[in-house]
C-alpha cells in the first residue's frame, strides 16, 4: 500500500471519529450516560491518535538518509504503543469512575433516546471498521492499529445496544425498574474489562518493536533452518543469526565464521545470501539483510 492511500484511510478515520466524539459527548451529557459519554470521550482520543498516525504516515514517507541511515520504521511501533498506552488510560480511568457510580446507586439515565443513539451509533462504527479492515491486511501497522481502534469502538458500540435495549425493555414492561440505574454503570465495567486484552496486547507487540527483539512466530525457525542449511552445505564451522522486526522492515545479520577459503568467490557468497534471502519471503513488506564471512570469530562477537 502506498503512503498516499495509507494517508487517505487515516483521514476517513479522523473524519468519522471527530462526528462520533462530538455526538457521544454531547448526547452522553444530556441523556445522563456515562456509557454514552465513555463512547464519545474514547472517539475523541480516537481524533487524536489518528491525527498523531497521519503526521507519523507523513514523517516516514518522507526520506533522509542523512539523519536517518536506518530508515524511520522505529517510528511506527513507537506511536502504537503510545495509541495503547493513552486507550489504556482511558479504559482504567472510565472502569473506576463506573465503579464509583455503582457502589453510589447507580445512575438515573433518558433510556428512550440513548436506546436510539446506540443503534445508529452501532451501525455507523460497524461500517467504518469494516470499511478499514478491507485494507488492513496488505496495510502497515498504523492502518492495523486504526482497524483495531475501530473495532474495539464497534465492541462498546455493540455493548452499549445491549445495554440500552435491556433497559428499555424493562422500561416498557415496567419490570424491574430498579435495575434500570445500575445498566449504565455495569456496562461500562462490563466493556472495560474486556478492553483490556486489546491495549495490554497490542503494547507488547510494539514494545518488542521498539526493544528490537527477535520476533515471534516462524520468520525467526524458518531464517535458523536456511542458515543451518547453508552450514551444512559448504561446511561452514559456526555462524551468528541476529534477527528483529521493526515497524515494517526484518533486519537480519548473519556472520560465517570459517576456516576454509573456499568461501572467498563473491559469486558463492551472493548465491548464499539469495539462499537465506528465500527463507525471508512474507516476512515483512522491507527486508535488510547483512551476510558477512570471516575466518576470526572475534568480528562476530560483540567487544
Amino acid at each position: 500500500m502506498n503512503n498516499d492511500k495509507e494517508k487517505n484511510l487515516l483521514w476517513v478515520s479522523v473524519a468519522a471519529a471527530i462526528l462520533f466524539s462530538g455526538a457521544g459527548i454531547i448526547l452522553g451529557i444530556l441523556f445522563q450516560s456515562q456509557m454514552i459519554l465513555f463512547d464519545g470521550l474514547y472517539s475523541l482520543i480516537s481524533v487524536v491518535l489518528s491525527y498523531m498516525s497521519l503526521l507519523a504516515a507523513g514523517f516516514m514517507s518522507k526520506a533522509d538518509w542523512k539523519r536517518f541511515p536506518f530508515g524511520k520504521d522505529s517510528v511506527e511501533p513507537l506511536v502504537v504503543l503510545i495509541k495503547y498506552a493513552v486507550i489504556l488510560i482511558l479504559v482504567a480511568a472510565s472502569f473506576l469512575a463506573a465503579a464509583a457510580a455503582l457502589f453510589q446507586g447507580g445512575r438515573e439515565m433518558q433510556v428512550g433516546p440513548a436506546f436510539v443513539y446506540s443503534l445508529i451509533g452501532m451501525s455507523a462504527c460497524l461500517g467504518v471498521f469494516y470499511f478499514l479492515k478491507r485494507y488492513a491486511e496488505k496495510g502497515s501497522a498504523l492502518i492495523k492499529a486504526e482497524a483495531n481502534q475501530w473495532l474495539m469502538d464497534s465492541l462498546v458500540s455493540v455493548g452499549v445496544f445491549i445495554g440500552f435495549l435491556a433497559a428499555f425493555l424493562l422500561q416498557i414492561t415496567e419490570t424491574a425498574l430498579w435495575l434500570i440505574p445500575y445498566i449504565d454503570p455495569l456496562m461500562v465495567i462490563a466493556v472495560s474489562f474486556y478492553f483490556l486484552q486489546f491495549p495490554l496486547k497490542e503494547m507488547k507487540k510494539a514494545l518488542r518493536e521498539v526493544l528490537e527483539m527477535s520476533p515471534e512466530g516462524p520468520v525467526q525457525k524458518r531464517i535458523e533452518s536456511s542458515v543451518q542449511e547453508v552450514k551444512d552445505e559448504y561446511g561452514i564451522e559456526e555462524s551468528f543469526l541476529r534477527v528483529t522486526k521493526v515497524g515494517r522492515t526484518i533486519w537480519v545479520e548473519i556472520d560465517f565464521v570459517t576456516a576454509s577459503d573456499d568461501l572467498g568467490s563473491l559469486k558463492i557468497q551472493d548465491q548464499i545470501r539469495e539462499k537465506i534471502a528465500g527463507s525471508m519471503n512474507d516476512a515483512a513488506p522491507k527486508k535488510w539483510l547483512t551476510v558477512s564471512f570471516m575466518k576470526d570469530r572475534r568480528w562476530a562477537l560483540e567487544e
